[in-house]
């Protein structure tokens, strides 16, 4: 990477402590490496893309603007004043990394949607119990909550799971098997009424229309290049 020799992702942690997990294709984890004070994390690839091409991730954007409070300063103040943080929060933690790598090691999604959507409630419910709060979900985040749980348990089964970091946006898991149907349910329930003249699709943007509906999701496919093969892909979307 720009010719650079050795641990290029402890060059890329002093601008963005999670932008070393970008760094490497496939299914990552960044450890910390207690005792070490030269080198206190490191990145690790667990699994490459290969391992579960299936599994796809959906970006609901319902808010484009910067966060009133950044991500460091959030977590600082996390540290420093919840007690949900200091009784628990970290083994609890270290619980779900185990169960998730397990999920992964053996593809079942099931596991992986119930230990992703777990950590990522108590991740914000930490937020929350921090003085003052600190509140990134906005009432558009918890109805995508809402909307996942209510198409698992129309199902009977897990096949669509969210996730959310310090901001409101949602990023649905799921595997390709499912894509259509969970676009075809997020239009519905989300879509906005196109009308009459109204520009449907450009170059780089195409939308998604619900069966018997006149209501469409403007969906942006973005594909891009990294050490694995097949190529990784994400969709993002836009409420």
């Amino acid at each position: 990477m720009y010719s650079l020799d050795g641990d290029y992702t402890s060059f890329s942690r002093r601008g963005s402590g999670s932008s070393c997990r970008s760094l490497s294709g496939g299914f990552v984890l960044w450890s910390s490496n207690r005792g070490d004070y030269l080198h206190p994390s490191f990145v690790q690839q667990l699994f490459p893309s290969s391992h579960w091409p299936e599994l796809k991730v959906l970006i609901c954007v319902v808010n484009e603007h910067s966060k009133h409070i950044g991500s460091t300063d959030a977590m600082l103040n996390c540290v420093n004043t919840s007690d949900l943080f200091r009784s628990g929060r970290v083994l609890s933690a270290k619980i779900h990394e185990k169960q998730a790598i397990s999920a992964l090691r053996e593809r079942d999604f099931s596991a992986l949607a119930e230990v992703t959507m777990r950590e990522s409630n108590q991740l914000h419910a930490v937020c929350l119990d921090t003085w003052p709060p600190c509140v990134f979900l906005n009432h558009l985040s918890y109805s995508i909550m809402d909307f996942v749980h209510r198409i698992n348990k129309y199902f009977k089964k897990s096949v669509v799971a969210y996730t959310f970091d310090a901001g409101p946006n949602a990023f649905l898991l799921t595997e390709s098997h499912n894509i259509e149907n969970i676009l075809k349910y997020l239009v519905e329930c989300f879509g906005r009424t196109v009308g009459v003249g109204d520009s449907m699709n450009t170059t780089d943007k195409f939308t998604v229309q619900c069966r018997d509906s006149n209501k469409y999701l403007k969906v942006i496919g973005i594909r891009y290049s990294l050490s694995d093969t097949p190529l990784d892909q994400v969709i993002f979307m836009t409420i």
